[in-house]
C-alpha cells in the first residue's frame, strides 16, 4: 500500500510538471507581459489595469491586420497600420467608432532568444517597448495616470508580434 501511494504521488508530480511546461507558451508570455506593463506603470507613478474586453479587441485587431497582410501580393510592403486605424470601414469590423472611442496602440515584434537569461528579460523589455512605442492611435486618446490596457500576441506574416491597446 505504501508503494502504491508513493507511485501515485510520483505520477501526480510528473503530471503537474508536464502541465506547467505545456502552459508556458504564448499564454504564459502574454500574462508575464501584462504583469510587466502594470509594474512599468507603477514605476512611472501610474496605474495600468488589464481589461479582458480590451484583450479581445486587441486580438481581433491583430487578426484583421494579419488578414490585410495576407491579402497582399508576395513581396509587397505591409499596409500602414496607422492608415488602417484611421479607416472607419476597417474599424467598423470591430465595432469601433473613432468619433466616440479612443485608444493608443502599439505593435512590437517578439524576438526569439536562445538564452534563458534573455527569455527571462523578454516580458519586461516588451512591456517597456509597448509603452514607449505607443505612437499609433484610434481617435484622439488622452491617457491619464490611471488607464486600462488590452494585449494580444499573434503572428503577422509568420512572425510573432504583440499588440497593446490603451484607454
Amino acid at each position: 500500500m505504501k508503494l502504491f501511494k508513493k507511485l501515485a504521488a510520483a505520477v501526480l508530480v510528473a503530471a503537474l510538471a508536464l502541465m506547467m511546461v505545456g502552459c508556458g507558451s504564448k499564454t504564459g508570455l502574454a500574462q508575464q507581459i501584462k504583469n510587466a506593463v502594470s509594474d512599468d506603470a507603477v514605476m512611472m507613478g501610474k496605474q495600468a489595469t488589464n481589461s479582458k474586453d480590451l484583450d479581445a479587441l486587441a486580438a481581433k485587431l491583430l487578426t484583421e491586420y494579419n488578414n490585410e497582410i495576407a491579402a497582399l501580393d508576395e513581396g509587397a510592403d505591409w499596409p500602414d497600420l496607422q492608415e488602417l486605424l484611421d479607416d472607419g470601414t476597417f474599424l467598423q469590423k470591430f465595432g469601433i467608432d473613432p468619433e466616440k472611442d479612443a485608444y493608443k496602440v502599439s505593435l512590437v515584434y517578439i524576438p526569439s532568444y536562445i538564452s534563458n537569461t534573455m527569455n527571462q528579460l523578454k516580458p519586461f523589455s516588451l512591456a517597456e517597448q509597448l509603452r514607449r512605442d505607443a505612437d499609433l492611435a484610434i481617435g484622439d486618446p488622452h491617457i491619464g495616470s490611471k488607464y486600462e490596457f488590452g494585449l494580444a500576441i499573434g503572428t503577422l506574416d509568420g512572425e510573432n508580434w504583440v499588440l497593446m491597446l490603451m484607454k
